[in-house]
């Protein structure tokens, strides 16, 4: 399809970011596909559209929440019981804390709104690179496109297909809309705007495909590229995509063989998509762990008990166990600089005196007690310190906690206030320095994880506990006294989860794994630290109604395809 791209010269040029890069100069600021094509500068700025749609400020006064694709790691970690506040007068991401407004309401729309131009800016990539023909760095700028497509098709394949909640009422509705094992819209580099007008959602079995598909080739392509920045796909950001894809199809096909049945029955279809490849979920597992081994193998090393704790650097500066990461600068459209306040470091870190988790806003964010209490207190699990143990509060800070409060302003933190992300090179006071923050989108610890489930699954229950321990007394205890005592793969898996919660607070991960395995999200017990408006518990046994996210009425007033097939809205049926 040839399309016209104008002004190219004004986009942001990529610079050198494989070992295979060559100056070349784009000769006009207009021009065809075929002109693009040829020039790898003109690639290299197109191929950077995907990254800088990451860190596009959606928000406004509407939803200062939504800063671009942090904004959505913390909302999903608000969705669950893994990120509770201290006070919701200055909460930003309190709709899916309290599950009001989780219908057609902004939130939601920013939602669809930043994938879809990810997609979109990834797309206008792989339309014009020739593959046949390209060189080595080429083919690097259309794997980075891949790469980010790939993401976001299965972020939202995950967050948009509608899994029974046990709410008789929400799933009557999606019974009546036939909206069952549909994802959603597929738009390729190919699509025009007669087809996307009447662009259904695609089942799970096409989703899966094409997204394999994009996933291969991002592989094939860069079997020989080194990438030097974090913020581009490399090979190890697919191996950890491969690894997250394989362990979401095993888990799904090993709890409803039906679906692994209908997966197979359309392994042939003829829409240019690669073949799954496999007959049983044990091979997805199988699949899961060798990739997750594979991303380990490249050489990333575990974050370490300096790293993570720094006042200066702590999970805000790409090190090497991040795989893949969100790099801002201060001069960073969007996310870095949209103000003061409105920013990731801004909303979760304490330390940042212009943010709300101030003193003064008191909007704390938090770890869930029952985590802190049950996995962490008493133990010589050094991440421990990112938290405020209940014994600490209200006190000058020991030794073991790292912090540029002052002991006075440290005192007024509450129990399970998280220290976890800094501001940039620790300065809370200058927004355009202290919002200047890398983010991980992978990091290497995610791949142990996969790999000790994975293999929980097709080695026995015994071998993944074994490979928790060996993580976890290699890189987070510090006197190697951790065991887990899990016999059956529910009772493993609750430590699994748990662990997980502690390592990934703030990143977003835990989510996926909450919809994929069905667990319950469960904000109301005894102990809670979860305020009394957010304590809601989602019933045993399904999906929570809220992490079936809803998709904006307003792509059912452009998309045919779509109409009378929306996810429906749980907002009424929650109590």
């Amino acid at each position: 399809m040839k399309t016209i791209i104008k002004n190219i010269g004004m986009l942001c040029l990529s610079g050198c970011l494989f070992s295979s890069c060559l100056e070349e100069t784009f000769p006009t600021t207009i021009a065809t596909t075929d002109q693009i094509s040829t020039s790898e500068a003109a690639i290299g700025a197109m191929a950077q559209g995907p990254i800088t749609a990451m860190t596009s400020y959606l928000g406004g006064t509407s939803d200062p929440g939504t800063v671009g694709y942090p904004g959505v790691m913390l909302w999903r970690d608000v969705m669950i019981d893994q990120n509770p506040v201290a006070d919701t007068s200055y909460d930003y991401y309190n709709f899916y804390a309290t599950l009001q407004a989780i219908g057609n309401y902004q939130t939601q729309t920013n939602f669809w709104t930043l994938y879809y131009e990810l997609i979109y800016n990834a797309n206008l990539t792989i339309s014009v690179v020739d593959v046949e023909n390209a060189s080595e760095t080429s083919l690097g700028y259309l794997s980075n496109a891949l790469g980010y497509r790939a993401m976001a098709y299965m972020d939202m394949m995950r967050m948009y297909e509608y899994k029974r909640t046990g709410i008789s009422e929400l799933d009557a509705m999606a019974d009546e809309r036939d909206i069952w094992k549909l994802t959603v819209p597929i738009i390729r580099e190919t699509t025009t705007e007669t087809e996307g007008r009447n662009n259904p959602r695609a089942p799970f079995y096409t989703m899966y495909r094409f997204v394999l598909n994009d996933l291969n080739h991002a592989e094939e392509y860069l079997a020989n590229i080194t990438v030097s920045t974090k913020a581009w796909v490399s090979l190890g950001t697919v191996y950890g995509l491969k690894a997250r894809f394989w362990l979401e199809l095993a888990s799904r096909f090993d709890r409803y063989p039906e679906d692994l049945t209908t997966a197979l029955e359309h392994e042939n279809d003829e829409d240019g998509y690669a073949a799954l490849g496999i007959t049983t979920a044990a091979q997805c597992y199988e699949n899961a762990a060798s990739y997750a081994r594979k991303a380990i193998d490249l050489g990333y090393t575990p974050t370490t008990q300096e790293q993570w704790h720094s006042t200066t650097t702590g999970f805000n500066s790409a090190i090497d166990s991040w795989i893949w990461a969100i790099i801002l600068t201060s001069e960073s459209e969007g996310v870095a600089n949209a103000s003061d306040w409105e920013s990731f470091i801004a909303y979760i870190s304490p330390e940042v005196t212009y943010g709300v988790a101030t003193s003064t806003y008191k909007a704390r964010r938090m770890l869930d007690a029952k985590v802190f209490d049950g996995h962490l207190k008493g133990t010589s699990d050094w991440r421990k310190y990112s938290w405020v143990d209940p014994d600490d509060a209200g006190k000058a800070p020991t030794a073991n906690y790292q912090t540029t409060l002052s002991n006075t302003e440290w005192a007024t933190c509450p129990a399970y206030t998280g220290f976890k992300f800094r501001p940039n090179q620790g300065n809370g006071t200058t927004y355009l320095v202290g919002n200047a923050i890398s983010l991980p989108l992978m990091r290497v610890e995610e791949m142990y994880f996969i790999e000790a489930e994975a293999r929980a699954h097709t080695n026995g229950v015994s071998t993944g506990v074994s490979l928790l321990e060996s993580f976890l007394n290699s890189y987070r205890y510090t006197d190697g006294s951790y065991s887990c005592s899990a016999t059956t793969m529910d009772d493993f898996m609750d430590e699994m989860i748990a662990q997980k919660k502690i390592e990934f607070w703030g990143e977003g991960i835990v989510m996926w794994d909450y919809k994929r395995l069905e667990r319950t999200v469960l904000r109301d017990y005894d102990g809670t630290n979860f305020v009394q408006s957010h304590r809601h518990n989602s019933i045993d046994g399904y999906v929570a109604a809220w992490l079936n996210i809803y998709i904006p009425d307003y792509e059912a007033s452009s998309n045919n395809g779509v109409t009378g097939k929306l996810n429906p809205d749980p907002t009424s049926f929650i109590d």
